[in-house]
């Protein structure tokens, strides 16, 4: 008898908890036992257990050690838990698996623990980067989640001036609807304390006008095509693309997610880590753009698919800004902002009404980005 390592028992478990059955579905040996553990079931009538077999990737019994014991035979792997809880696979109903990003760029904040750091070290990290590339080159800080800086205030234009003045400079808030630039970054883009806000986003001033260095959803659409980028090889790219992705997958079974959500991501990248067998989670994919017109036009319909990719619902269509970032479309203003500022309604209710039903017709589910009562409230009528 086989004893199974514990990271294979996480990838059968987490292929396993899709239909559970407290008696013997086939006579056959099952492939996997755990014994000694603290099942958590999630079923009322029968909440705990100590040992459950999987068979073909089903649970075949579900009960007592000594009972699920006496199904164990030549070529089942075996798990001793000692005790450890057992609950059925998380699913991560929204996520933006960046897994190259998390291997290949500089992270300020600490995207998997709560960690607390300065501005001091954020200008630090970015200004050891920005020593490595030729100037007008973006130097670009992920996953900053303000609310977990020693410093108690923003980060300021200012702040990222002590980066580089020769170098485009931005920290990209951990929600998505917000960053932070330099002066040449401002620069290059145009944008100055003049400069209009867009529909559906701010660049925002302090009291005198002048520009803080923040700058929220739509606006943030005018750096997209300014300075120079790093660029990569197609067969570069795809690599990136592939380790990243079976980097966050380990990432998804540590934490015990078992199906994920993703937001988009590559297609191709997703088949290519299944068929090397680094896919740990099962998949959910909401194309975006160009992906999903294409399904549109091919006439595939949310459900298409296996049990470890599948076509989910549409990417989140913005609706309005985040709640974290406190951009959310609410009725009533912000307090303490002047002038009064009721966050960011991005599309008018004509333009999501057209879209709601055309992808809707097409038989792909929708999926709204909606936090603030505004913005519900529109996604709520959409037809």
């Amino acid at each position: 008898m086989g004893q199974a390592s514990r990271r294979a028992f996480l990838g059968t478990v987490g292929a396993a908890w899709s239909s559970a059955a407290w008696a013997a579905m086939n006579p056959d040996e099952p492939d996997l036992v755990v014994l000694n553990a603290n099942v958590i079931t999630v079923d009322p009538s029968r909440p705990k257990a100590q040992a459950f077999a999987v068979k073909s990737g089903r649970f075949v019994a579900v009960g007592a050690s000594d009972d699920v014991r006496g199904l164990i035979g030549k070529r089942t792997q075996v798990y001793d838990a000692k005790g450890m809880t057992i609950t059925p696979g998380f699913i991560d109903t929204h996520n933006h698996p960046v897994g190259d990003v998390l291997l290949y760029e500089v992270l300020v904040g600490n995207p998997f623990e709560v960690e607390f750091v300065t501005i001091d070290s954020i200008v630090d990290k970015l200004a050891a980067k920005a020593r490595t590339l030729p100037p007008d080159t973006w130097v670009s800080g992920h996953f900053h989640d303000d609310t977990k800086l020693k410093d108690k205030r923003q980060l300021t234009m200012a702040d990222l001036d002590r980066v580089s003045k020769d170098h485009p400079v931005v920290v990209n808030h951990r929600g998505g609807h917000t960053a932070f630039y330099n002066s040449r970054a401002f620069a290059l883009a145009g944008v100055t304390k003049a400069t209009p806000n867009p529909v559906g986003g701010t660049f925002d001033r302090d009291a005198s006008g002048e520009l803080t260095g923040r700058v929220t959803d739509t606006a943030m659409d005018v750096f997209d095509n300014v300075g120079k980028r790093p660029t990569f090889s197609p067969e570069e790219t795809a690599r990136r693309a592939r380790d990243g992705l079976a980097h966050i997958s380990k990432q998804f079974a540590r934490y015990g997610l078992t199906t994920v959500h993703h937001q988009g991501g590559d297609l191709g990248a997703l088949q290519d880590v299944r068929a090397r067998g680094d896919l740990k989670h099962r998949v959910s994919y909401e194309p975006i753009g160009p992906v999903l017109e294409a399904m549109i036009k091919a006439g595939l319909k949310t459900g298409f698919g296996d049990d470890w990719i599948r076509l989910g619902a549409t990417f989140e269509h913005l609706v309005d800004g985040s709640f974290s970032e406190r951009t959310l479309a609410w009725s009533k203003p912000f307090p303490g902002r002047s002038p009064p500022y009721y966050g960011n309604l991005v599309e008018d209710q004509a333009t999501l009404d057209a879209w709601v039903e055309r992808v809707h017709r097409a038989g792909i589910d929708v999926n709204c980005h909606a936090n603030g009562d505004r913005a519900i409230a529109s996604v709520m009528t959409a037809r």
